[in-house]
C-alpha cells in the first residue's frame, strides 16, 4: 500500500470521534440520530464528521424512507488499506469507551429517538 495513502487513512482516523463512529458502524448500519444518541455527539458535529468519512470512502449513505442509514463501505475494508482498518477496528474493543459506544449503539431505539420530517419531538 503506498505510503500516503497509508497516512491519509490514519489521518482521518487518528481523530477520536471519527474512530468512534467507525467502531459504532462496526456493529450496524444507524442513521445519524442512532449515532448522536449513542455516542452523544451534537448532530452538527455528527454530520460534519460523517461528510469526512464518507468523502475519504470510509463509510456509505444510504436512503431508505424517512432515513439516511450510514454503514462502513465495504470497498473500505479491502485491500491492504483495509486490512489497516480492520487491525484498528479490532482493536478499539479494547478500549473503554468504544465498547460503551457499541453497547449504546446495540440498545438505541430509533423509533424513540428519531424525528422524521412532520414528527414532533
Amino acid at each position: 500500500m503506498p505510503v500516503s495513502k497509508t497516512l491519509r487513512l490514519l489521518s482521518v482516523i487518528a481523530e477520536p470521534n471519527r474512530l468512534r463512529i467507525l467502531a459504532a458502524l462496526s456493529a450496524r448500519r444507524m442513521c445519524v440520530c442512532e449515532l448522536c444518541a449513542a455516542l452523544g455527539l451534537k448532530q452538527s458535529v455528527m454530520s460534519q464528521h460523517l461528510r469526512v468519512l464518507r468523502d475519504r470512502g470510509l463509510v456509505n449513505a444510504r436512503k431508505n424512507g424517512l432515513w439516511v442509514n450510514y454503514e462502513l463501505s465495504k470497498s473500505a475494508l479491502l485491500g491492504p488499506s483495509g486490512k489497516v482498518l480492520k487491525t484498528i477496528l479490532a482493536e478499539t474493543r479494547l478500549d473503554e469507551t468504544i465498547r460503551k459506544d457499541r453497547q449504546a449503539a446495540a440498545n438505541v431505539d430509533r423509533k424513540a429517538i428519531c424525528r422524521g420530517p412532520g414528527r414532533k419531538p
